[in-house]
């Protein structure tokens, strides 16, 4: 039993370590919200990066055959549906995989 629950104090170090402070430009909110907006953050971090992966997964595996796909036709919008295949695919799986506080 030690094992398991050093192994989940190093998980939610690494969690708390991926925990990011409110933006400058951001709106005045109340103590009570930043600290909970903190506590979402460290708690909320290894779900949204699980969401994202799956999330990015699952575009690659539509996006790239089809990128693909249309690289072998001749239609006249091929240029402009791969840009926006390879534009989902960006949006998707680049960008912090950390839940940052709004």
């Amino acid at each position: 039993m030690p094992f398991a629950f050093g192994r989940a104090l190093l998980v939610c170090l690494i969690c708390a370590g991926c925990a990011t402070s409110r933006p400058s430009d951001s709106p005045p909110i109340s103590a009570n919200a930043a600290d909970g907006q903190g506590v979402a953050s460290v708690i909320g971090t290894p779900f949204h990066a699980l969401f994202k992966a799956a999330g990015c997964l699952v575009t690659a595996i539509i996006a790239v055959p089809s990128a693909a796909a249309l690289a072998l036709t001749d239609r006249g919008a091929r240029d402009e549906e791969q840009l926006e295949l390879y534009a989902g695919l960006g949006h998707n799986c680049y960008g912090s995989y950390a839940l940052e506080p709004i």
